[in-house]
């Protein structure tokens, strides 16, 4: 019996061409839409999951007058061990950026960590090269398996000399070597070093935010929210009783599992997910699979009043109306299958593309059974929902009557149909609405002003080696005779690299419990001119004046915590780690961190020997001016590597993920529009095949075909009309809460309806004219003559 339905059911298919295509084609499209967003979210929400006892793993963050960051102080989790029965184990790491001497190669590495000894076995990495305990010597160094075929090629690294310049420019000694780490680690390092380094200056400062600290809860351990919450208030008040600065800190334990989506704290490590993002893809993958869905229904039962006959045969030769069902349904399993087929055939074929956009590495393996029983799984649904709706209409007809060819009256079903294409454009409404209020907001951060200029701005880093004076003059000499160089500055720190700040800052009338996070950057005299930037009040940094070095420039927000005025500021006293000085100027405030931020209180001391150079270019002869920086960098600095960059492209880097989310939302949200047409397209059938007669009458007495074309349109215009009306507030609920990420974000405006709400309109107008003008430019007497 199965076997003869899905013949049965193969042979409609082969039967019905165009109606089989265009359901093929919106199923397959959907599936293969939903497939990728699928392995993306599962993707994204697999991060640190292979991590062995990740269940009990927790990283310790901290909160600093509401400024929650994701570094602790080194010693607090040493302290835990001892105290706190529930803690396992614990781990910590620091970053750090250095320059690594390999056989008088320089390489520069940006992701080296500090690690203890025992971070390898915390959270289960695996050597490919060395054994035991690779870190418990002063000396050791790990590196991944990448960087070791960087540095000594096929060579066996262990055992090997390198120099990390890190201030102490020690000999480190390869111990292992590790496997090159799964992509979906929240912490991606290239090198590690014993932590014991750190700790000669730093490590036994409870007040120096550095280190990502990591615990174990012990396996017996309850851990729900109270408990949780106890052990967090005993880490509080363990830091109380040893942190000298008096600094009011509350500790949180992040999940491990949690950490790349719901992070978003200052300080982290980069790389990390929004949760925002997973949730709308996901419901986005569901819309579009019920789009199709929805096109599936509606294209079949626009098939169904040619089917009538052949339905009511069965039914007058025995078949019972569960049989009629069984076979209907059929057909829709045998489609969803094929579909499958093709879109996961479409998925694989998509899937480099999707990559680069997405910055992802994700493969489609049809041998894991978990990710083929889910697409099975999925086909199976989708067969079964999209073919209920048909399989009742069509075994529903009566026999007698559709043998003589008269119409079934319209009833519940014509009104669900009609509901059906309401909720799928108004899906697709919602999906276009929300492309553009991504689309504009996205425009906002490109072009919102930063409060600098961003153009024409190169850096190089300059290492901190050799006489330093000496260098940086004839480095400012050779800037100088540069045409094209305009100004120059030299920096501690790029504004847009800001990852260090304090909370040891002093004023007149400081509240003693206010514990505010102040980023600080040293500057020469040349900063603000160089970036663009605007002095409100008092003056820069005078080059030639040796009093300067104990001067400080604050911008408005620091003023604002501070509880002072511009013109009054100037001239007050500041103490920052400890060092008195002067305010001397004002700077209106600058975004030196992403958008979805607010601008913070920012310090700028006085720095004449620092790490950049950033240099204002006139905007011709790039090229030239690198090269001649190249030329004159390494005569100061022969065994260094020369780097550069350019701030405005560090400035967009920062919204990277944004503009991939932008990029995929449009396509999403085409195909959508596109699946969306087709179940419209499908209803415009329908209609129009049961009002055939009905408009030869009308032709007959003279109804012109454009009247004809502007009545069968209507109906579709009111569907679309009430679409809109479900649409905006549903759309308008969540761009508001997506927006609510931003600090700095654009308002949602009347425009972006209408622009939806004419999209809409048209697109369903293009979509059901073919039929409309078909069915009116058609000879009358043919259809007149079947009555």
């Amino acid at each position: 019996m199965l076997k003869n339905y899905f013949i049965t059911a193969f042979r409609s298919l082969k039967r019905f061409k165009l109606f089989t295509f265009l359901n093929l084609f919106g199923l397959s499209t959907g599936m293969a839409c939903s497939i990728l967003i699928m392995l993306w979210v599962q993707d994204e929400k697999s991060y640190d999951k292979f991590t062995p006892n990740a269940s009990e793993i927790y990283r310790l963050t901290s909160n600093v007058s509401g400024s929650v960051a994701a570094v602790t102080p080194p010693p607090v989790v040493d302290a835990l061990k001892q105290q706190i029965p529930a803690v396992k184990n614990i781990t910590r790491v620091v970053l750090l950026s250095a320059t690594v001497n390999v056989a008088d190669k320089k390489f520069d590495e940006k992701s080296i960590l500090y690690a203890d000894a025992n971070f390898l076995q915390f959270f289960g990495y695996q050597l490919v090269q060395g054994s035991g305990d690779v870190l418990s010597q002063p000396n050791n160094v790990v590196i991944t398996a990448a960087t070791a075929s960087k540095y000594f090629g096929t060579d066996n690294a262990v055992g090997k000399i390198l120099k990390v310049e890190n201030g102490y420019n020690s000999d480190y000694v390869v111990s292992g070597v590790l496997k090159n780490l799964p992509h979906n680690s929240h912490l991606q390092f290239d090198m590690l070093l014993p932590i014991s380094y750190y700790n000669i200056s730093n490590g036994g400062d409870w007040g120096n935010f550095s280190a990502y600290s990591y615990v174990q809860l012990d396996k017996h351990f309850d851990a729900t929210q109270s408990s949780l919450a106890s052990i967090e208030k005993q880490i509080d008040i363990i830091h109380q009783k040893n942190d000298n600065t008096n600094t009011q800190s509350r500790f949180s334990l992040q999940t491990l599992s949690d950490i790349h989506l719901t992070s978003g704290l200052q300080l982290d490590v980069e790389g990390q997910g929004n949760i925002q993002n997973v949730k709308i893809f996901s419901v986005a993958a569901i819309f579009i699979l019920i789009i199709a869905c929805v096109n599936f229904m509606n294209l079949s039962t626009a098939l169904g009043s040619t089917r009538a006959k052949e339905v009511s045969l069965r039914k007058t030769i025995g078949a019972r109306r569960i049989d009629l069902i069984a076979q209907l349904m059929g057909e829709s399993l045998l489609m969803a299958l094929l579909a499958l087929v093709i879109g996961v055939l479409l998925a694989w074929f998509l899937l480099p593309l999707f990559n680069e956009l997405a910055s992802k590495n994700i493969s489609i393996d049809l041998l894991n059974i978990k990710l083929l029983s889910q697409l099975l799984a999925i086909a199976v649904i989708v067969g079964l929902i999209s073919g209920s709706y048909p399989a009742i209409f069509m075994s529903s007809f009566n026999p007698v009557k559709a043998l003589k060819g008269i119409k079934a009256p319209k009833g519940e079903l014509s009104y669900l149909r009609s509901g059906l294409v309401i909720f799928q454009f108004a899906v697709s409404v919602v999906l276009i609405i929300s492309t553009l209020v991504v689309n504009n907001q996205l425009d906002f951060i490109r072009k919102r002003d930063i409060g600098f200029n961003k153009q024409n701005l190169l850096y190089v880093q300059v290492p901190q080696v050799g006489y330093q004076k000496a260098n940086y003059d004839a480095l400012k000499q050779a800037l100088y005779l540069n045409n094209d160089i305009t100004d120059y500055t030299i920096l501690d720190h790029l504004p847009t690299y800001l990852t260090t700040g304090t909370t040891d800052v002093i004023w007149s009338g400081k509240d003693p419990d206010m514990q505010t996070v102040f980023p600080h950057i040293g500057a020469d005299a040349g900063f603000l001119k160089t970036f663009g930037m605007k002095l409100i009040a008092g003056r820069m940094f005078n080059a030639n004046s040796i009093a300067d070095d104990s001067t400080y420039l604050v911008n408005q927000t620091a003023l604002k915590i501070m509880g002072m005025k511009p013109a009054s500021a100037i001239g007050q006293k500041i103490s920052t780690n400890g060092h008195q000085g002067t305010i001397i100027g004002v700077v209106q405030d600058f975004n030196f961190k992403p958008v979805q931020q607010a601008i913070e209180p920012l310090i700028i001391r006085r720095n004449n020997r620092a790490g950049f150079v950033v240099i204002r270019t006139s905007g011709n002869n790039y090229q030239q001016v690198i090269d001649r920086l190249k030329d004159v960098f390494h005569s100061l600095y022969p065994n260094y590597p020369y780097n550069y960059g350019f701030v405005d492209q560090d400035i967009a880097n920062l919204y990277v993920a944004e503009q991939r989310t932008g990029m995929l939302f449009n396509i999403f949200s085409i195909m959508s529009i596109i699946i969306s047409c087709l179940g419209l397209f499908g209803l415009a059938t329908f209609a129009i095949q049961k009002r055939v007669k009905e408009i030869g009458v009308r032709r007959v007495l003279g109804a012109s075909a454009q009247g004809i074309v502007t009545m069968l349109s209507a109906d579709f215009v009111k569907l679309v009309g009430s679409s809109l009306l479900v649409a905006f507030p549903v759309a308008w609920w969540m761009m508001h809460q997506w927006l609510e990420n931003y600090a700095y974000r654009v308002t949602i405006s009347w425009w972006v309806f209408a622009i939806a709400g004419i999209c809409a309109l048209f697109i369903a107008l293009v979509t059901v004219s073919y039929q409309s003008i078909k069915a009116a430019y058609a000879n009358p007497v043919k259809s007149l003559r079947n009555d």
